[in-house]
């Protein structure tokens, strides 16, 4: 029992440790390389223009990427890293446009679509429900009751035989 006891105690500890090197690894703050690439993957390749600098091959993206290493070395914010890269390329260079101005829209229209989509859904949806006829008329239900007896009755003479 006392072996038990200390079993667990020595579990609960190695798991509390874990709990805590893993909280840190994933609050503390990141080393100035892990922060370059962050930022690297905010900023688009002015070749590739549909990716990151952080994935392109060019040369362009590579010199971009050197920039924003040297500029976290020395010891930067990353608002003044990307304000450095907006300054020389614009709004454009950011993967993520501001809200602002002519890209309210790239945010708002997602939006706009889901909830269209979905009132749509729900018009349908309640037209149906409203509209709905039944299958079978009455003539047609007692046939199919008439029908399903006669077929009862036929295996249960069968089954007997």
């Amino acid at each position: 029992m006392r072996r038990r006891l200390i079993s667990l105690a020595c579990l609960a500890g190695v798991l509390s440790l874990l709990g805590v090197v893993a909280a840190q690894l994933l609050t503390g703050p990141g080393t100035p390389g892990d922060r370059a690439y962050q930022l690297e993957q905010r900023l688009r390749c002015p070749v590739c223009k549909s990716v990151s600098i952080a994935e392109s091959p060019s040369e362009t993206a590579g010199a971009m990427r050197q920039a924003v290493q040297e500029q976290v070395a020395a010891g930067r914010s990353d608002q003044e890293v990307v304000d450095y890269f907006r300054a020389r390329y614009g709004d454009w260079v950011l993967l993520d446009p501001p809200v602002r101005g002519r890209t309210v829209w790239l945010w708002l229209l997602p939006a706009i679509g889901v909830l269209a989509g979905v009132a749509g859904v729900a018009t349908l949806a309640r037209r149906r429900r409203h509209h709905a006829a039944p299958f079978l008329g009455e003539d047609q239900r007692q046939q199919v009751v008439r029908e399903v007896e006669a077929a009862r009755g036929k295996y249960r003479r069968e089954d007997l035989l």
